[in-house]
């Protein structure tokens, strides 16, 4: 969860940053502030980093006590390394301040300043530039969430976050700049997205290869089945015509030797056995070509056979 600002103070102001932490409430901003004074454990002080990671502004309440705390200098440390936006209040004056805090605006909240007067400067120090701010702490959240996961890829901006992102690394001139590891982490998502997408393309590549292979292997064995029916059918005609040839030629022959008189012994029986086959196509096919070649007479009974056969061709 991100909060508007995280508040580091000395024990010893907690009255003066009630206060203002209701002053805040009061304007709606989300304010993140240790309440309990108890030693430092590694829980406490993980949940005091993430606070302050999670917030888009830190404000150091800046008293002789908060200058001298350990533990105010280790948030106010930690919130330079996240390159936080800092906001020093000045509510009770000192000497010898933390360097990082010497260059930059303080607000005034002493007790002889017009408390109202400061909170209003503090709001706006707050909400400057705020869409930036926000970018920037939800940016070191998820980065911070990625180095402590080992850096694990399932962790990296992808898509819309990322190019966000990468808008961010461009703009050198905005404030607070992006830490180390907020670039590391926009450099690692935009390297996985570039390798994601060479994979994605050369799968794609792959699928279209194998597709392309398939279809002209289908293609050549339709081909190849195609040639093969043409053949057979190439085949069948020849074999048909060669047959139908065979038969004409015998038949006419068998009929020239009938009619000069070869063969006159194997008449009756070749007769006979045309009708003995019981097939109407043969016995019609005898008779017209004995009636076409001067004997009728003789085929005679494969013409009455055909016609029992097949009464349709009682007209021959």
């Amino acid at each position: 969860m991100t909060n508007d600002v995280f508040i580091s103070y000395s024990r010893r102001d907690k009255d003066f940053v009630q206060k203002l932490n209701q002053a805040l409430a009061e304007k709606e901003r989300q304010v993140w502030v240790d309440w309990d004074d108890i030693p430092l454990t590694a829980d406490w002080w993980a949940e005091i980093q993430a606070g302050i990671e999670g917030a888009d502004s830190f404000i150091f309440i800046i008293s002789p006590d908060s200058i001298a705390s350990k533990v105010c200098g280790q948030e106010l440390d930690h919130a330079i390394a996240c390159n936080k936006r800092i906001i020093p209040v000045v509510y009770r004056d000192c000497d010898n301040v933390h360097k990082s805090l010497s260059h930059i605006n303080w607000l005034f909240f002493r007790d002889s300043d017009n408390f109202d007067t400061a909170l209003e400067g503090l709001l706006v120090a707050i909400d400057t530039d705020l869409d930036w701010v926000k970018a920037h702490t939800r940016l070191m959240v998820r980065a911070i969430e990625w180095d402590k996961k080992e850096r694990n890829e399932s962790y990296l901006l992808r898509g819309d976050d990322l190019a966000e992102a990468e808008k961010m690394l461009g703009k050198v001139d905005k404030r607070p700049r992006l830490t180390l590891l907020q670039s590391q982490y926009i450099l690692s998502s935009r390297r996985k997205q570039e390798a994601d997408r060479q994979h994605e393309l050369a799968a794609a590549r792959q699928l279209a290869q194998e597709t392309q292979a398939r279809l002209e292997t289908e293609e050549l064995r339709s081909k190849e089945q195609a040639e093969a029916a043409a053949k057979l059918q190439q085949r069948a005609r020849i074999i048909i015509g060669a047959l139908a040839a065979f038969i004409v030629v015998g038949l006419v022959a068998l009929f020239l030797m009938l009619r000069t008189g070869d063969l006159v012994v194997r008449q009756d029986s070749l007769i006979q056995s045309v009708i003995d086959s019981d097939d109407s196509v043969t016995n019609e096919q005898f008779c017209w070509f004995g009636t076409l070649n001067g004997v009728p007479e003789d085929v005679l009974p494969a013409c009455d056979k055909a016609v029992e056969l097949e009464p349709d061709y009682s007209t021959v």
